[in-house]
């Protein structure tokens, strides 16, 4: 996820109580398994919904508002995604306030050639600023999860950037771990690793 327009060499601030830079360079996590995923509810007022032809428009305007490291357009949707809609239909969440109005996605996507293997791949979560701290991650991201489970992937990997600690720090809650396979891997998770919760 957030792999368009990212540029190793850019560095920004982590977060405001982080108070010191982290360059923005590309790291992946992964997840060997499926099993054991957490679930958590919704609270009220929200609710969950499957991409509905349309929508792109809405992912666009969700990723605007929330993330400062893309500049995210139409064409990045249909890149990143192709323009069949059935596989977005079965994978593409949007989640919702009451009134119906998209304030989060994430998708359970898929590469049917990551180092060699299938594998399930969380792709592009992302929920508007205004609604963070309201218990909507979590159950976000779950469903992304429980839906690639439930589409036959028994592994998954994401795509971060190394400033985004809270989202790094809620892949680890959920089981995915600092992928390293060279050398720069490491280096770029070493700036990551006094960020962690424990």
């Amino acid at each position: 996820m957030f792999e368009a327009q990212m540029r190793d060499s850019e560095t920004i601030p982590a977060q405001a109580e982080v108070g010191r830079e982290i360059p923005n360079i590309l790291v992946n996590m992964a997840r060997a398994t499926l099993d054991d995923l957490p679930r958590y509810p919704l609270p009220d007022g929200y609710a969950l919904r499957m991409y509905q032809p349309g929508d792109a428009q809405a992912w666009v305007d969700i990723h605007l508002e929330a993330d400062r490291w893309n500049h995210v357009t139409l064409e990045t949707f249909w890149k990143e995604f192709g323009v069949d809609p059935i596989p977005l239909a079965a994978r593409q969440f949007y989640l919702c306030t009451a009134e119906g109005t998209p304030i989060g996605t994430a998708t359970g996507w898929f590469n049917a050639d990551y180092y060699g293997a299938a594998w399930g791949r969380i792709h592009w979560v992302a929920l508007r600023p205004a609604y963070h701290g309201r218990g909507l991650a979590k159950p976000l991201l779950a469903a992304a999860c429980w839906r690639m489970r439930e589409l036959g992937h028994d592994k998954a990997y994401l795509v971060t950037s190394t400033p985004r600690i809270p989202a790094i720090n809620l892949y680890r809650s959920f089981g995915f771990e600092p992928e390293i396979r060279s050398p720069e891997d490491g280096a770029a998770w070493s700036l990551v690793r006094p960020y962690f919760k424990r």
